[in-house]
């Protein structure tokens, strides 16, 4: 499995750290903890063909 990395931005604390995705899924929604303040995010990770780059949005489990 190749994992591409991803510098997101918690959208609790504001910090950003890089998140590892899995880029072999045309579309994915999950939920890791921030590295830093430890609250969950959620992830919505979109393929967008082979010439595009990997979409990567995040935002407040509970929004």
């Amino acid at each position: 499995m190749n994992l591409e990395e991803h510098l997101i931005e918690c959208p609790y604390c504001g910090e950003a750290f890089t998140a590892l995705v899995d880029p072999s899924v045309e579309l994915a929604e999950y939920v890791e903890d921030c590295e830093v303040c430890c609250q969950p995010i959620v992830f919505s990770v979109t393929d967008n063909g082979p010439d595009a780059p990997l979409s990567v949005h995040t935002r407040q489990e509970n929004n």
